[in-house]
This record gives structure tokens, C-alpha cells and sequence, in this order.
């Protein structure tokens, strides 16, 4: 049976993509820094035998390496990462001229190094050819005011997870690691009902289903950035 790990699944689209993996037949390693949304998530799916929960913290290199030692020592290499990591408490609307830069430097803490401390350590767990999906928004390819800091850092990840792709396949690497990024295009909702689901929004169910198609055929995704549309935006 195959092991993915989603860190960022005790809420939002963590938690989705958790539940479609266990829908396919994965072996769910649910990861967040809150016990309580753990047990929560637990409970939700009880009645499941693939589904374990590791309290981890990605907000350093020191947190990180321990949350993938614990890992390893618990369930062996990992078929799968998928990094659900970004926070919205970053998602304040500022203009960049009138923001202290120690502000700025804290949307790149929460939106951006969490991604570089989880792949450092997570992205050498992997089995060979073992697949790394991180989750990025749509928003590096453009800015709306009053939102230039999240543009900026979704920009970064865009050049991160395209270095990494790369350094994951050179002559340094043991594992052959497939390494993609997901950029969501559109407001992420939990809808179900298709008619409720307006032009500029993605479901997290069909963000979920994405990611495991990727996991599942990262052949038929060749490109370090991927994407998934709203109609909006298609």
C-alpha cells in the first residue's frame, strides 16, 4: 500500500486532499500543528484503517527535520508529500510602499520558508521516484491591489519548486523525486453543489482529486508548475 503524507490536513484543502487519497486506497500520514484538528480528523474518518495523524511544524529547518525524523522512524520512506502549507493570516490587504518590511518579511515566513523547510526535509524521505506536490495560488502571475505581498511570495514558490524540480533530479540526488507545484486559480470553496459553484471558484474536492492525479501519473504532468482553473479563468 502506498504512503502519502499531507501536511496542512487538519483543515481547508489538507484536508481534502487527505480524504480523496484515503478514497484512492492511500495510506494517509494527516500532519498539522493543531492536535485538535487531528483528533477531528480521526473522528471524521474512524472507521478507516489508513489514516494516522503526526503533529508536525514546518515554520523551521530544526521543526521540519524532526517532524521527518519522526516520520521515517514511524512508516519507512513515503510514496508521496503533498505541502498544503500557506496561512491566510497573511491575506491582509496592505500597499507595499506603506508596509514595514518586517511585515513583509513575515508573509514570506508564513507563505514561503514553510515550503523550503518541508521539502528540505521531506523531499530526501521519499522512495525513490517518490512524488512532491506543494500547493501555490494563481496569483504570481498577476496582483490585485492591496495584495502585492502574496503575488511576491507565490512568485518565489513558482522559481522555488522549479529549482527543486530540478536539484531533486540531479547527480546529488538518491531518490529521483518527482517535484511538482499546484497553482490554484480561483477562490477555494467547499461547495458540493455544482450550480452553487460560481465562475471564480474551485471546489477543494476537485483541487483534492488534481493532486492525487498527479501522484498518481506524474508522467502525464511533465511540468515542474502545474495549474487548475476556474472556469473564470480558463
Amino acid at each position: 500500500m502506498q504512503v502519502a503524507v499531507v501536511t496542512g490536513a487538519g483543515s481547508g484543502i489538507g484536508r481534502e486532499v487527505a480524504a480523496v487519497l484515503l478514497a484512492d486506497g492511500w495510506r494517509v500520514i494527516a500532519i498539522s500543528r493543531n492536535p485538535e484538528s487531528l483528533e477531528q480528523l480521526r473522528k471524521e474518518f474512524s472507521k478507516s484503517r489508513r489514516i494516522e495523524t503526526l503533529t508536525g511544524d514546518f515554520s523551521s529547518d530544526e521543526l521540519a527535520k524532526d517532524a521527518s525524523t519522526r516520520l521515517v522512524a514511524r512508516f519507512g520512506k513515503l510514496d508521496a508529500v503533498v505541502a498544503a502549507l500557506s496561512s491566510h493570516s497573511a491575506d491582509v490587504r496592505l500597499r507595499i510602499l506603506d508596509t514595514p518590511s518586517t511585515q513583509l518579511r513575515a508573509a514570506f515566513d508564513t507563505n514561503f520558508f514553510t515550503h523550503v523547510a518541508a521539502a528540505k526535509a521531506l523531499i530526501p524521505a521519499l522512495a525513490k521516484g517518490g512524488v512532491y506536490v506543494g500547493i501555490n495560488g494563481g496569483l504570481a502571475d498577476f496582483v490585485i491591489p492591496g495584495m502585492g505581498h502574496i503575488s511576491m511570495t507565490q512568485s518565489a514558490l513558482n522559481s522555488f519548486y522549479k529549482t527543486i524540480a530540478q536539484e531533486a533530479l540531479d547527480e546529488h540526488s538518491t531518490n529521483a523525486a518527482q517535484v511538482r507545484a499546484l497553482c490554484l486559480y480561483g477562490l477555494v470553496t467547499s461547495e458540493r453543489d455544482p450550480a452553487r459553484v460560481n465562475e471564480g471558484q474551485l471546489t477543494d474536492e476537485a483541487i483534492g482529486r488534481r493532486v492525487a492525479d498527479i501522484l498518481r501519473r506524474p508522467d502525464a504532468y511533465p511540468q515542474p508548475i502545474q495549474a487548475i482553473k476556474a472556469r473564470k479563468y480558463a
